[in-house]
């Protein structure tokens, strides 16, 4: 019997690297609205920790989707019942520590030498070396830069060379502590930059591209070397913020994407991917995980290009949960999205043909 849990603050807990810390409210309730999700990839005899088992009840029935039937467990219950495996959204000190504070068996946590791989791994330097590897030999089909700094006078530079220019915290939520420069830096922003270095030891610079697809690649890490691909990912975003995903046929997300890319680039892509987290998550990382990517203007007026590797999320993702829905060829697109009114609302709908409409 497996532990499923949605812990959505994973990489803020990865971040702060803390036993414990209090969450915003905006991602308490998020995490409280949600806890439901793991029922619709968990199997029939599982359990869900959450931190309200009636709102978890009522939510998942709610969505009127197909799901497994599993058990919800408060904190406070969990250590009645043994378990074969834990599944959180992902690891880091902070779920290790509920997990271990409310009774769970230590043999089924990760050490603390794990945790801190994890963490190192989770660090957005990483896409550089990811993107050194993917790029080798592609010439203009492939695009991406990421630079790693430690000193904020090296961004007058970097803004100089590139005209617009991303800064990213090398440990923060998805979406967050990003910070777009169009073409100078004002006091709030050096503030921010240099605040960001103090605490962890460098910022990441790469060079602005205008977006025209969002998309992911999802994986499976075994944690001994085997990388397996679970789908593609075509998601949209707005304000930067997550607000859902396509569920399709992996063909037919495919299709999305050739409109723009030819098919053999995302195959070399998703082949040169496998390669390389094979040899970096070697017996460091088991576990899902995911890599967003986007198609750009091509450069100088030619094709499109792909940038393929913005961001590596070292956690289930929301294109995993799309992919958990079984999809016939026969079966309209739907979307799954997120909406917040009074709390977060999860559902699956079939949109207007043509247009997605999120909020």
């Amino acid at each position: 019997m497996k532990l499923h849990i949605f812990n959505p603050e994973h990489e803020m807990a990865l971040a702060l690297n803390t036993d414990s810390f209090s969450l915003p409210h905006n991602i308490q309730e998020f995490r409280m609205n949600l806890g439901f999700l793991p029922a619709l990839w968990a199997s029939d005899g599982d359990c869900v920790l959450v931190d309200d088992v009636a709102y978890a009840v009522k939510a998942l029935a709610a969505t009127g989707l197909p799901h497994a039937e599993v058990l919800f467990l408060a904190d406070n219950e969990i250590s009645e019942l043994k378990f074969d495996c834990i599944a959180p959204w992902g690891w880091n000190r902070a779920i290790k520590h509920r997990l271990k504070k409310n009774g769970i068996d230590l043999g089924l946590l990760p050490d603390d030498n794990s945790l801190e791989s994890i963490r190192d791994l989770a660090n957005r330097m990483l896409t550089t070396d990811v993107l050194m590897s993917l790029r080798e030999g592609m010439g203009d089909a492939l695009c991406g830069k990421s630079i790693y700094i430690t000193e904020v006078s090296a961004l007058g530079r970097m803004l100089a060379t590139y005209g617009r220019i991303v800064l990213k915290a090398p440990l923060s939520s998805s979406g967050r502590g990003v910070r777009y420069i169009d073409d100078r830096f004002n006091n709030n922003t050096s503030l921010w930059a240099a605040n960001i270095i103090r605490r962890q030891g460098g910022i990441m610079v790469e060079p602005f591209y205008p977006c025209i697809k969002d998309f992911a690649m999802e994986f499976m890490s075994d944690g001994k070397g085997g990388i397996d691909y679970c789908g593609l990912s075509v998601f949209q975003t707005e304000h930067g913020n997550y607000a859902g995903n396509i569920i399709a046929t992996e063909e037919d997300k495919q299709r999305m994407l050739c409109r723009y890319i030819p098919s053999s680039l995302l195959e070399v892509v998703r082949s040169r991917l496998a390669d390389f987290f094979s040899k970096t998550f070697n017996r460091r990382y088991e576990g899902p995980f995911g890599v967003d990517m986007m198609i750009t203007t091509g450069k100088n007026g030619g094709p499109c290009r792909l940038h393929p590797c913005i961001e590596i999320n070292l956690r289930r993702t929301m294109g995993h949960v799309a992919n958990s829905f079984k999809v016939k060829p026969t079966d309209p697109q739907r979307f799954m999205r997120i909406t917040h009114g009074v709390n977060y609302d999860f559902r699956v709908v079939t949109p207007d043909p043509g247009y997605v409409k999120v909020y």
